[in-house]
């Protein structure tokens, strides 16, 4: 599968989970490209089979938590139904910030089909299990799961 790693990061950390999730695909034997949203390679995009869409748990520490730079994910092109997989990286508490994220891929036309938190101390545990399980779901979505093995 030709997949697609898009993200907004402001301290590096959910840049580094993106590159992580790129490279677990990679090593799966996807077709992988890893771009902040505002640079995303939209001839990629656009022929991409799945999307890893990741950013950042805004808000103080117990309350008010959202998707970090979420206007810049609205302004992400249509991925009319991709398959696409959420992400976020936090430093204390996520919240509930996954559902918002679900809520911005859903608006932008994507086949939400899940999404992880991870704490940016622990990165990279659990980054290639969520990677292969996503890769799974998509690809059974897409009719395909027996083509990466052949």
């Amino acid at each position: 599968m030709k997949v697609a790693v898009i993200y907004e990061s402001r301290t590096g950390n959910t840049a580094r989970a993106a590159e992580l999730i790129g490279a677990a695909a990679q090593e799966l034997g996807h077709e992988v490209g890893v771009w902040p949203s505002r640079k995303a390679n939209l001839d990629f995009l656009k022929d991409a089979d799945m999307v890893f869409v990741g950013t950042w748990t805004d808000g103080i520490v117990i309350a008010g938590h959202r998707p970090g730079d979420a206007g810049r994910l609205l302004d992400l092109p249509g991925i009319w139904g991709k398959p696409t997989a959420g992400f976020l990286t936090y430093a204390i508490h996520a919240g509930k910030v996954i559902d918002g994220l679900a809520d911005i891929v859903k608006l932008r036309g994507g086949d939400w089909i899940g999404g992880n938190v991870f704490k940016r101390s622990r990165l990279p545990d659990g980054i290639a299990g969520y990677t292969g399980a996503a890769l799974d779901e998509a690809e059974a979505r897409l009719g395909h799961a027996a083509d990466i093995d052949a």
